[in-house]
């Protein structure tokens, strides 16, 4: 399996999580080298490889898929994004165009573009699954000014990967994207309203579990409910 922004937070509970599950797991970020947990994960658990990987680098990205052509991918965790906010360059008013590109090349075009990348090695697999992490809620989330292109990557996000979707159906992989609910990453002091981690990746890979290709298209919240973009 592969997976996105994999050194930190969501991410690297990911790799955890499914390598407790016995999955041999690629685990990417934008720089290794500076990822000191990743890496002593990976010394001391064999089935993990770092690999580096920067979603706009378009190029680098499709390096990785070359270096790992005719392998099948069973699971593509698409989490590495652009995450700010409130932000004065994201409020109407006073946007920061120049941010403009940088926020949908991270938070839409990259992951559309490790998807389309790697699709060969999610066809390849029995039952492939990949999972794009949104807000949930489409232009609905997060109802407060000042993350204006946070909400509006994330709402791309789950329009875009409708049309994966119904691709997905005529090549037999599942496509979902999926809510994981507010965790405390970063630093970020928990609160009661928060979610914790671990709660919130068992629960996104037990609905990536039970998620058929019927389903294609669907969007879904860590505890299996239904989320309407």
């Amino acid at each position: 399996m592969l997976i996105t922004g994999a050194n930190r937070g969501i991410g690297f509970e990911f790799v955890k999580q499914y390598t407790d599950k016995g999955y041999r797991v690629i685990a990417t970020c934008r720089n290794p080298n500076t990822a000191a947990e990743l890496n002593a994960f990976a010394e001391s658990h064999p089935g993990v490889t770092v690999e580096r990987l920067d979603l706009v680098d378009l190029e680098g990205i499709d390096a990785l898929a070359e270096k790992y052509a005719g392998q099948p991918i069973d699971v593509l965790v698409n989490n590495a994004a652009l995450m700010r906010g409130p932000d004065k360059g994201q409020t109407f008013g006073t946007m920061d165009y120049e941010w403009f590109d940088q926020w949908f090349h991270t938070n839409a075009r990259g992951p559309l573009k490790v998807t389309e990348a790697f699709w060969p090695n999610l066809v390849a697999a029995d039952n492939g699954i990949v999972a794009s992490l949104t807000t949930g809620q489409g232009r609905h989330g997060i109802p407060v000014l000042g993350f204006a292109y946070y909400k509006a990557s994330k709402a791309a996000i789950d329009n875009l990967f409708l049309d994966v979707a119904r691709k997905g159906k005529s090549d037999g992989v599942r496509v979902i994207t999926v809510s994981p609910g507010r965790v405390a990453t970063s630093g970020e002091a928990p609160s009661p309203r928060m979610v914790p981690i671990k709660d919130s990746i068992g629960g996104m890979i037990r609905v990536f579990d039970e998620f058929t290709l019927e389903q294609n298209g669907r969007a879904y919240r860590y505890n299996g409910t239904e989320s309407i973009p």
